[in-house]
């Protein structure tokens, strides 16, 4: 059981990386965007054109896509004065419960962002300056949030056999 959770936390971890470095790619395309926007709008007084929609479309993608690292390294802000209290034991349950809750509700988003994309390419929505269909951009996001809801599972197993290892 531990080496399967091992090899499982293994994948998610080339996964979450392989994201966060697209994330970083999106940053450095969001800051190219609005550099350039800046600059044309200063020099030919025009703005270039879809930058707003590539930035708003960018932005999304890069916070869905740095979600689960930021998840697995534990670097969100916690406010744990009553979980650290606990002993280590009881401590253990208790952040395994609330991973798999995690869990359960990005599972739950997941799904609302799978229906939500379908139903947009169904209606073939697209962006209204360069005409991008958005379906794309959703499918991605609930593919991230699956990546963090599997980052979150993976904690809280790790968490209870913490909790329940006898040395």
């Amino acid at each position: 059981m531990i080496r399967t959770i091992k090899t499982f936390d293994h994948w998610l971890q080339v996964l979450t990386t392989f994201l966060h470095y697209v994330s970083n790619g999106l940053l450095f395309f969001i800051m190219l965007m609005i550099s350039f926007d800046v600059i044309w709008r200063n020099i030919f007084n025009r703005p270039l054109t879809g930058a707003f929609e590539m930035t708003e479309l960018g932005s999304a993608l890069l916070v869905f896509f740095s979600l689960a690292i930021t998840h697995q390294y534990k670097e969100h802000i916690s406010i744990g004065f009553i979980v650290d209290k606990m002993s280590a034991k009881v401590k253990g349950l208790v952040l395994g419960i609330i991973e798999i809750g995690i869990f359960i509700i990005l599972i739950v988003m997941s799904n609302q962002l799978f229906s939500n994309a379908a139903r947009v390419m169904g209606r073939n929505t697209t962006t209204s300056d360069l005409s991008l269909p958005i379906y794309p951009f959703l499918y991605l996001s609930a593919f991230a949030a699956i990546v963090f809801a599997f980052v979150a599972l993976s904690s809280g197993l790790k968490y209870w056999i913490k909790a329940v290892d006898k040395s």
